[in-house]
Formats: structure tokens, C-alpha cells, sequence
């Protein structure tokens, strides 16, 4: 019986770049938002080549004006950006797809921390703190007073949305 060494030319599949990795990218963020149940944040970070990633956003059933309920109690309720770290820290069901990292956040549950009142660790805190001084000082920006608001889990804080999309895209890191 004949051995192959290698297959023949004919049988390599032929993949040619289209310049556009959107298409991929979306079709991760839909395969995410599809598994995921309803009432949900769904975070799609995908590296790129350049060393920034893309943050994608998006909410299943029910989700987006939960979300912003989610953030007027928040903001009621005086939390700040590392509450926000501690409590999505907290809520995420994390996977991988390749290098894709995909959060999906139950949105019940980051109510429910929310509405507890949920402040996180306060060494922690001053930790986030200093940190965020550091780099406003290697930026030479001026330092911030305090720690930043709360950033939000809906999409009226994040962004505003086009139409009837509930997906937010963001650039960040390097961009």
C-alpha cells in the first residue's frame, strides 16, 4: 500500500485574508449572545493585531433596559467603578474561543448585588486607587480625585446604540 507523505496540493483548503476581520468577529458575538440566556450582558473582548482589543457589548432578551435600571440603582446608591470590578468580577460566567475571551454576566445577579449595596474589598479598593493614580501620573494627566463613578452594565451609560443593535463596539488599549 502506498504511503502519503504529505496531501496533494488539490486537497489544502484555500483560505485568502479578506481584510475585514468583522465578519469572524461578529459571528463570535452572536454564537456568544445565542448561548446565553435571557436578561444577560454578554462581553466579547477580541485581541487584534495592533496589541488593542475590541470590546463588544451586547444584551440578550430583556437585558438592555434591565441593565439600566441596573444603573440608576447603582448610581442611587453612590457605587463606584471598583464596586463595578468587584460585582461583574463576581457575576461573570467566562469562556474561551481561541483568543476570544467571552463574559457573559446573569443580570438578576449584579441586580441583586447592586441593590445589597455591594462596595467590595476596601484594601482592594485603595489598591485600584493608587493604581489609577500611577498611570495618571505616567500619562501626565492629573490624578483623579477619588475612584470614578460607576461605569454602567447598560447600554444608555456605555454607549449609545444605532437603531434596534443592542451590540456597543469600543476600542481600547493601544487605539
Amino acid at each position: 500500500m502506498p504511503v502519503l507523505a504529505a496531501p496533494p496540493a488539490a486537497a489544502r483548503p484555500v483560505l485568502a485574508p479578506i481584510g475585514s476581520r468583522g465578519p469572524v468577529e461578529q459571528a463570535v458575538v452572536e454564537g456568544a449572545l445565542a448561548s446565553a440566556g435571557p436578561e444577560t450582558l454578554v462581553r466579547t473582548d477580541v485581541p487584534q493585531p495592533d496589541g488593542s482589543v475590541r470590546l463588544y457589548a451586547a444584551w440578550t432578551d430583556g437585558g438592555g433596559p434591565l441593565a439600566d435600571h441596573i444603573d440608576r440603582v447603582a448610581l442611587a446608591r453612590g457605587l463606584d467603578a471598583w464596586s463595578w470590578v468587584e460585582i461583574l468580577t463576581h457575576s461573570a460566567r467566562t469562556t474561551h474561543r481561541g483568543r476570544i475571551e467571552v463574559r457573559a454576566h446573569p443580570l438578576r445577579q449584579v441586580l441583586a448585588d447592586v441593590e445589597r449595596g455591594h462596595r467590595g474589598s476596601e484594601e482592594y479598593r485603595a489598591g485600584f486607587a493608587r493604581m489609577l493614580a500611577d498611570d495618571a501620573a505616567r500619562g501626565g494627566r492629573p490624578p483623579l480625585s477619588g475612584i470614578p463613578a460607576w461605569p454602567g452594565v447598560g447600554p444608555r451609560l456605555w454607549h449609545r446604540y444605532a437603531g434596534d443593535s443592542f451590540t456597543v463596539e469600543r476600542h481600547w488599549l493601544g487605539r
